[in-house]
């Protein structure tokens, strides 16, 4: 039985899928979700964690302690649906909506995606979300892992040089100053570490339906999907 409560969205960072997903869903009805705003809140979580240990012995033995089941025990993440351009996302209460968007977390949430323990616990948030909700959710695996069953799939791509130059422009709405040549690089390394990571790698389910966003207009995109999802 397919699942028509999730639309799904999955592609590299920077194709599109994520202002595609916005618009889509303010079109069908639907709430939009970005799932990877959970594995920012977790990153972020863990990072404060971190700081908050004074020495490497600290870190030490705190590591050397470790329980996942105690890391997620302490973890509450919910998500408020707006219809306007931004979801806000809350860890254990706090609206970190933007905190998780800075570039360091950015750099860093790969370490945590990785983690199949943290994976486990996410798409079990997802599911939860979606038991309760429609969404238009986007990601890397969305379709392939968390919501196979998803009625509609899609997979979005582009070009590396225009994936860095949308990339930019969004760090610049943060007044962010990097390099174009560092971000395609970036993009390069993120593609290469999500494409070939054991766990959940980022890839196009057999059903999914691939759009190459490059050359084409966000509004054309939209209407792509939505002829599918309406025919």
């Amino acid at each position: 039985m397919t699942n028509q409560n999730i639309i799904a969205i999955d592609g590299p960072a920077g194709s599109g899928k994520s202002s595609v997903a916005k618009e889509l869903a303010s079109k069908m009805d639907f709430n939009y979700f970005d799932s990877g705003s959970y594995y920012r809140a977790m990153t972020l979580f863990y990072f404060r964690i971190y700081s908050s240990l004074k020495s490497n012995q600290e870190f030490s033995e705190w590591f050397s302690n470790f329980s996942f089941q105690d890391f997620f025990s302490k973890i509450k993440l919910t998500t408020e649906f707006d219809t306007s351009e931004q979801n806000k996302t809350f860890l254990n209460g706090e609206d970190v909506s933007k905190e998780i968007r800075s570039i360091e977390i950015t750099e860093q949430i790969k370490h945590l995606a990785a983690n199949p323990e943290i994976r486990e616990f996410v798409n079990a948030e997802l599911r939860d979300l979606v038991r309760l909700n429609k969404i238009i959710m986007d990601g890397r695996d969305i379709g392939t892992e968390v919501f196979p069953d998803a009625k509609y799939k899609f997979f979005l791509e582009a070009s590396i040089e225009v994936r860095a130059e949308r990339r930019y422009a969004e760090l610049a709405d943060f007044k962010t100053k990097i390099d174009l040549d560092s971000l395609k690089e970036d993009i390069r390394r993120r593609d290469e570490s999500d494409r070939n990571r054991k766990i959940a790698p980022l890839k196009k389910h057999s059903d999914a339906i691939l759009i190459d966003t490059s050359n084409l207009p966000k509004n054309v995109v939209i209407n792509m999907i939505l002829s599918k999802v309406l025919e």
